[in-house]
């Protein structure tokens, strides 16, 4: 095997399918600075950086030719740089648990997400955006694998009930949880919905979490 194929399923497909179990599972996670977040990051910053240390190749050109690349390198430059000279270019991510609700408002649990929220694109699913410049970069490497990504959505029982739990496996500090209701349309994707009824919520947080406000 090439040794940019083994880079390529060690750095990208590896972490991108780790990622894509641990969403599956139901758990309330600070919005902003968990375990989640920092793998995404590592993530963001390997498809940006490839091309460039194989093939020397300009990201900046790069970003050009396809528009999830161009949200990757954007989103990389945000987490390394913060604040960038181009405001369009800016973007940051935050993480929501995301349900899907039936016409009589009951919901069940599809998984958690990562949000891009970017200056010019607007609001676009991390899991979505790596997949697709992964295949760019791919591409670009030369790199065939018979990866063939999926995101995981759970297909449980819909129920009047919520059940969260914070825990201290991943992540140390816990301020809330964002909250996600959506309904698939007819072409198979989902939209953001109110919650329209009444549901039972119940969160419970382990003993070793850290709670409270983040101050600066």
């Amino acid at each position: 095997m090439k040794e940019e194929a083994i880079k390529f399923i060690t750095e990208i497909i590896k972490p991108w399918e780790e990622l894509n179990i641990k969403f599956s599972t139901l758990v309330s996670m600070n919005p902003a600075i968990n375990d989640f977040i920092t793998s995404a990051n590592a993530l963001t910053i390997s498809i940006k950086h490839m091309p460039e240390n194989i093939l020397q190749a300009d990201p900046n050109q790069l970003a050009k030719e396809n528009r999830a690349y161009e949200i990757i390198h954007d989103l990389g430059d945000s987490i390394k740089h913060g604040q960038l000279r181009r405001q369009g270019r800016k973007c940051s991510i935050s993480v929501s648990t995301m349900f899907e609700r039936n016409p009589d408002a009951t919901f069940r649990f599809l998984r958690n997400r990562i949000t891009i929220m970017h200056n010019t694109y607007g609001k676009i699913d991390f899991m979505e955006c790596p997949m697709e410049a992964s295949k760019f970069v791919a591409e670009k490497l030369d790199v065939r694998t018979n990866w063939n990504p999926q995101i995981i959505n759970r297909n449980g029982e819909f129920s009047n009930e919520i059940n969260i739990h914070a825990n201290s496996e991943n992540q140390v500090y816990w301020t809330g949880n964002n909250l996600e209701f959506v309904e698939f349309d007819a072409d198979g994707d989902y939209k953001n919905v109110d919650m329209n009824g009444q549901v039972l919520f119940s969160l419970t947080i382990d003993d070793r979490l850290s709670i409270g406000e983040i101050t600066k």
